[in-house]
């Protein structure tokens, strides 16, 4: 869900926005995750902390913190700092990255990437331009100025995760209403399409990197408009997986005051 640019009004009010997510397949709960959206004057941060559920810790237990801040101005979101911790029976991975103006300054990744797994070199050029994924988790509702209110879709997001470069494409579809569920008001469905560039790709009961449209099949990102702050927040993703369908869907919001 971590997949759109954001921009924010250079004016928002210090505030809170939680959300908590599930993840099914084939109607199995298999993950928890919780969100939490910070301002601070002229900063930000986005935190997620996420864990296996269900059967899915049969086959594989994990559980991992993400945590993106930065700074913005005029309505600029800009990220300068990426951290993942995840720990699972499989795998054992830590990212940070620093960085300026879409640009990747530092990168750590331990333990080092195993180059036989790499579907193409990270180059240079793959680390500018770029959005950490969790600061492309909220999608703007205004523009630089702050002015003009833009939609969620009809964009392609150059994404950067540390250990993978892949770009999301989304294209806007209908303009739902919600009347009931945790979050009420219009919303935004978007076709979204992955297209992997570079870094790592596993195979197996590994995580995939930047995973084929042919393996995701038909991909729907669903967005729920939050006026307070002039941002569109993740309500539902679904996405086909062979004959099976992998859904994540928003199950508590709030927004509030920071304490």
């Amino acid at each position: 869900m971590l997949l759109i640019p954001t921009t924010l009004p250079s004016l928002a009010a210090d505030s809170d926005v939680r959300a908590k997510y599930e993840v099914t397949l084939a109607g199995l709960t298999i993950v928890h995750a919780d969100v939490t959206f910070a301002i601070r004057g002229n900063s930000y941060s986005v935190r997620t902390n996420y864990r296996t559920s269900g059967a899915a810790r049969l086959m594989s237990s994990a559980t991992g913190e993400a945590v993106s801040s930065g700074t913005y101005k005029n309505g600029l979101l800009a990220p300068a700092k990426f951290d993942l911790d995840h720990r699972g029976s499989q795998r054992v991975q830590r990212v940070a990255l620093v960085m300026s103006g879409g640009t990747v300054d530092k990168l750590t990744v331990d333990p080092p990437l195993d180059q036989a797994s790499l579907r193409a070199p990270i180059e240079p050029e793959h680390l500018k331009n770029i959005i950490d994924p969790l600061s492309g988790l909220l999608a703007s509702g205004v523009r630089a100025d702050g002015k003009s209110e833009i939609g969620a879709c009809d964009r392609t997001v150059p994404v950067f995760d540390g250990v993978r470069r892949f770009d999301i494409a989304l294209k806007k579809k209908e303009t739902p209403v919600a009347t009931r569920g945790p979050f009420t008001g219009p919303l935004t469905a978007c076709e979204l399409r992955i297209t992997p560039i570079a870094g790592e790709m596993r195979n197996g009961n590994g995580p995939q990197a930047g995973m084929a449209n042919r393996s995701l099949g038909e991909t729907e990102l669903i967005f729920g408009f939050v006026d307070a702050q002039k941002i569109y927040l993740p309500v539902s993703l679904s996405a086909k997986l062979g004959f099976t369908t992998l859904q994540a869907r928003l199950t508590q919001y709030s927004l509030s005051a920071p304490r």
